[in-house]
């Protein structure tokens, strides 16, 4: 009974004693955070210096750590969540001497690209931002560690991240009205904002996206109220088939009257003057035409004019 005891006893004493390592492992998960001189006080200073100097402690030659996936993504992680706070040019001079520390290990490299592209970049992560993904790709793209062929596809995100992107003049490019008039975006008449919307008339989603916009009493109100203008484009017709009567569509296609309509040239594709990765996709514009939120979901346009809204109230405007 005794001996039965004392094994039960050295199990528990086993048990706890891998929990405590396992607790410490999962503590030494996180590299050490650097001590910010006093001397900078403003949170854009030191947001920068943190990111300057996060991955000081961690040598990608240790491949042990570097091409750990649960240690580099949550390491990752932390960092990215600097990204907010700091100013875009301490971003990119961060994210190009971390990809060049990177370089010591090639497998460490492209995994530490592939979380990037993953966090940064996919559709539903919380921390996507293409701009924020800009100086990953920026580095990738330019890196004697990887062939051509390697870089092909990060050189072209690269180029389509950086077409219109927010705070540019939105490339202009011409349409015809439903009457049959040629129109280009900067000549189109625009409210304090203007909704551009790329879409195809037969496609599921942009009719539940257009349902979502015109059934929102904001959306709706601001458009009655001349603050807002709604262009959507048609990508569907070439120029031999326009003008194609917009209103011609199925009922269930058809746009609401509040909204301009029109079918893109062939020239909106055929010389990439915008990357359209899903249908529909919404760029919201100002009145001069800057980009101010770039392939956007409705939930994001909603959003920002509801703090264009309470900006206008407070203003008095």
């Amino acid at each position: 009974m005794n001996d039965r005891l004392s094994i039960f006893l050295i199990c528990l004493m086993l048990t706890a004693i891998s929990g405590s390592m396992n607790a410490q492992q999962n503590q030494t998960q996180d590299l050490p955070l650097p001590a910010i001189p006093a001397t900078l006080r403003t949170p854009h200073e030191r947001a920068s210096y943190l990111l300057a100097h996060f991955w000081d402690s961690m040598s990608f030659a240790d491949t042990l750590r570097s091409r750990n996936p649960g240690f580099m993504e949550q390491n990752l992680v932390n960092y990215l969540s600097l990204f907010p706070h700091a100013p875009a040019e301490a971003r990119t001079e961060a994210v190009h001497l971390l990809m060049q520390r990177a370089e010591a290990d090639k497998p460490a490299y492209l995994l530490l690209a592939e979380l990037a592209e993953k966090y940064l970049y996919t559709i539903g992560s919380p921390m996507q931002s293409e701009e924020h993904f800009i100086p990953f790709l920026e580095a990738i793209a330019h890196t004697p560690l990887l062939n051509d062929t390697e870089k092909s596809r990060p050189r072209f995100l690269l180029s389509a991240a950086l077409k219109n992107r927010p705070g540019t003049i939105a490339t202009d490019f011409a349409y015809f009205t439903p009457e049959g008039d040629h129109r280009t975006l900067h000549t189109t008449p625009s409210a304090h904002c203007l909704l551009l919307m790329f879409y195809n008339p037969d496609c599921t989603h942009c009719r539940q996206t257009i349902a979502l916009l015109h059934d929102d009493r904001l959306f709706k109100q601001m458009l009655h109220d001349g603050l807002l203008t709604v262009l959507a484009i048609n990508t569907e017709n070439t120029p031999e088939t326009a003008p194609r009567p917009e209103a011609a569509p199925r009922a269930g296609n058809r746009l609401p009257t509040d909204w301009m309509a029109g079918t893109a040239s062939h020239t909106l594709t055929d010389n990439e003057l915008y990357i359209l990765p899903s249908m529909p996709t919404l760029y919201l514009l100002d009145k001069e035409k800057h980009v101010l939120l770039k392939e956007a979901l409705p939930e994001q346009v909603l959003s920002h004019l509801a703090k264009e809204s309470r900006n206008q109230s407070l203003h008095g405007e």
